[in-house]
């Protein structure tokens, strides 16, 4: 009867990998602030992300309201070195819970720390100028001390996007569009690299959406930088999310790891 079982249960953990399975860990959504695009078609994008985070089973809170943002602080702060690959969404804004107004404090702030651990914890921005903020609430030092890169900068209106192969793979929505702000990869300095870039100008210098990564801590992912377009942002997050979760090795290989550890006490 033992061997039938162990038999049976290791037939069970050889078929895990044909299913898929998410890293340990959370995503929190914010539009209780926004800039360059309005409240409305932000909480719309973010109910379609919400929605294919869900049926995908991927653990998320959105929080919708300004009066969220010591929430989100204390999400940020509690998620943080926690094991587990946690994204944090934005549509334009950047929260002063996280990251205090015009840069005030430029190292150590809830937001840097975040994707400072290996966890490789990560922000997408959605719209504006990946953390300038409300109303230019900390402008081009916000990107550059989150990143530690003087003089990175994310200009040039109406910059073509074509997507790339990977990009397609990623993210089906995608479509080739225009950015008024993408990111600029021949600014990149220190351990920061390209992981994934989803679409990008014919020299590859800028790109949007990007996923960047300071060695093996932390990401930035822009993600449609436009002012007051009317592209899938929310679904394009969501299909960077989900295949960034099935692709991050975290909790699948200890919990093979513990139930074979528990089979073998079996008598």
């Amino acid at each position: 009867m033992r061997n039938i079982f162990l038999s049976l249960t290791l037939i069970a953990l050889l078929a895990l990998p044909l299913t898929p399975v998410f890293a340990a860990g959370e995503v929190a959504i914010y539009t209780g602030t926004t800039q360059w695009i309005g409240k409305a078609p932000a909480d719309e994008q973010a109910q379609i992300c919400v929605d294919m985070l869900n049926d995908a089973g991927i653990s998320n809170t959105w929080y919708d309201s300004d009066g969220d943002m010591d929430a989100v602080a204390g999400w940020m702060e509690d998620v943080t070195g926690d094991g587990g690959l946690d994204i944090c969404v934005l549509y334009g804004d950047f929260p002063p819970t996280l990251y205090p107004d015009n840069n005030a404090q430029p190292d150590g702030t809830i937001a840097e720390t975040f994707i400072e651990t290996t966890d490789g914890d990560v922000f997408i921005n959605h719209a504006d100028y990946m953390f300038w903020g409300l109303a230019g609430r900390n402008e081009e030092g916000g990107l550059q001390n989150m990143m530690d890169i003087d003089g990175i900068t994310m200009w040039d209106d109406n910059t073509n996007m074509v997507v790339t192969s990977e990009g397609a793979a990623i993210s089906p929505t995608l479509a080739d569009f225009a950015s008024d702000r993408p990111f600029h990869v021949d600014e990149l300095d220190g351990d920061w690299e390209v992981e994934v870039s989803l679409a990008q100008n014919d020299d590859g210098t800028r790109a949007d959406p990007i996923i960047v990564r300071d060695g093996n801590l932390g990401r930035l992912i822009p993600v449609i930088q436009t002012a007051n377009g009317d592209e899938e942002k929310g679904a394009v997050a969501a299909e960077i999310i989900i295949w960034l979760m099935s692709t991050v090795d975290v909790e699948p290989a200890g919990k093979l790891s513990t139930t074979w550890g528990d089979l073998k006490t079996v008598r």
